[in-house]
């Protein structure tokens, strides 16, 4: 099969790694994957090592008359099977650019419970949650053209020994670590994080991973006041792979359609302390895998942390459990099996369209 992914990005986020994890995926499968996008972001970069060719596509605004030309020639010359878009503003691109192409497809992802409009011409919209599928109900696309493909994580790697992992951290003996990874934007919760641990008691250590430079990240530095018990790790490609070093993970979004850090940390088995909202509760199941509070509630969250430090049997079976839960349902392999088989679909409904067109034809 021949995929085109798409999307408009500059940075990077749960929606950029999810992208690159499945085209990586895609390619080592034998598919012929190539991106389209800008190409001064992380995630040209970022496919640019693994092997995955890449095609400039600034898309400035939805009506850049350059970048939709560029994409409908890329489409005639390159002769996708499935243009697989990303986001409002890929998916309002490759609605338009498939039209006149009757051999593929144009499939988008809604990555936020947000995702408004700019989607409908594309033949499925692949909520990664069911919180994201309600939205898209809500707005009037069908059950059976927004599938539920919930995302898939590749395994930690944890070769390096947890204690030499803290000890590079200068996360001390008895500390109990708590970490947190994800842009410093309001949505986030970062703020949250800080009120809460003026709450906790004990030796607990907070690391926030993330470029902390935006305008919301100093604030929260601000918030923080030189506590050393909160500590800024910056942004960091290799966080997922130092999670084995932490004894819980906490999350305090105010909105969240899926949570691609919340399956890393069960992936390394860690549990985690997330308010219950959007599609968390799909990655998290409440006394099982970790343990969800009320949004924005700074008491349940401080009490949530003090909870998992005293009872270290506890924290442990939820970790188990979150290990168990990434195995059964956020494999990159699963993800991906899921994905293609959307695809399929979409192009069976396009080849099933023709022939009911050409029928017609020959009716008449």
């Amino acid at each position: 099969m021949r995929i085109v992914q798409l999307m408009h990005s500059h940075g990077w986020g749960g929606a950029e790694q999810h992208l690159v994890q499945l085209a990586t995926e895609q390619s080592a499968r034998g598919h012929e994957v190539i991106f389209a996008g800008p190409r001064d972001s992380w995630l040209r970069r970022a496919l640019a090592k693994v092997g995955v060719p890449t095609e400039h596509l600034r898309m400035s605004g939805l009506l850049d008359p350059s970048s939709h030309w560029r994409l409908r020639t890329l489409i005639r010359v390159w002769a996708p099977d499935v243009v697989h878009a990303h986001g409002v503003r890929a998916s309002f691109y490759a609605g338009l650019a498939i039209g006149a192409h009757r051999d593929a497809v144009a499939i988008a992802t809604a990555h936020s419970t947000g995702a408004r409009g700019h989607m409908r011409g594309c033949a499925q919209v692949i909520a990664v949650s069911h919180a994201v599928q309600r939205q898209l109900l809500a707005q009037g696309h069908t059950p059976d053209a927004t599938p539920v493909v919930h995302n898939g994580v590749a395994d930690v790697n944890a070769s390096r020994p947890r204690e030499l992992l803290r000890q590079s951290l200068g996360i001390a003996p008895g500390d109990f670590a708590l970490c947190s990874a994800g842009r410093f934007i309001h949505d986030k919760g970062q703020d949250l994080m800080v009120k809460a641990l003026a709450h906790v008691g004990g030796r607990v250590v907070l690391c926030l991973f993330g470029d902390e430079t935006t305008e919301f990240g100093r604030h929260v530095r601000q918030l923080a006041k030189r506590d050393p018990r909160i500590r800024f790790m910056g942004f960091r490609d290799d966080a997922r792979n130092l999670l084995p070093a932490f004894d819980a993970y906490l999350c305090a979004s105010r909105r969240e359609a899926f949570g691609l850090s919340l399956a890393e940390a069960s992936a390394a088995g860690l549990p985690v302390i997330a308010p219950d909202v959007g599609g968390i509760s799909e990655v998290i199941r409440h006394g099982q895998s970790g343990w969800l509070v009320p949004a924005e509630n700074l008491i349940a969250l401080a009490q949530a942390i003090d909870l998992l430090r005293d009872d270290s049997a506890l924290a442990a079976a939820l970790g188990s459990g979150g290990r168990q839960r990434y195995l059964d349902h956020f494999t990159v392999s699963r993800m991906v099996d899921e994905t293609l088989a959307v695809y399929r679909y979409a192009l069976a409904g396009r080849v099933r369209a023709a022939a009911g067109e050409l029928a017609a034809v020959e009716a008449a």
